[in-house]
C-alpha cells in the first residue's frame, strides 16, 4: 500500500516536535522582571533552524527508509 505521505511533511512533524522541547534561555534580566511581575513570562527561545531543519530531514529520510523496508518485506 502506498503512502501518500511526503518526506516534506514527515520533516515538518519532526521539526515541530523538536522546538516543542526546545530550552528556553533565561537572563538575569528576565529572572529579575519575573520576580516582580510573575504575569510576565520574559524568556527567549533559541532556535537553530538551519541544524534543526537538517536533523529533521534526517528524522525524516530515515522513517521513510524504514518504511521502504517493511514494504519489501
Amino acid at each position: 500500500m502506498e503512502s501518500n505521505i511526503s518526506r516534506d511533511h514527515i520533516a515538518l512533524e519532526a521539526m515541530k516536535c523538536m522546538m516543542m522541547t526546545a530550552k528556553r534561555r533565561r537572563t538575569l534580566w528576565n529572572r529579575v522582571v519575573t520576580l516582580f511581575f510573575p504575569s510576565k513570562e520574559a524568556s527567549v527561545t533559541n532556535y537553530y533552524y538551519e541544524g534543526q531543519a537538517k536533523s529533521a530531514y534526517q528524522i525524516a529520510d530515515a522513517m521513510i527508509k524504514e518504511r521502504n523496508k517493511t514494504e519489501e518485506e
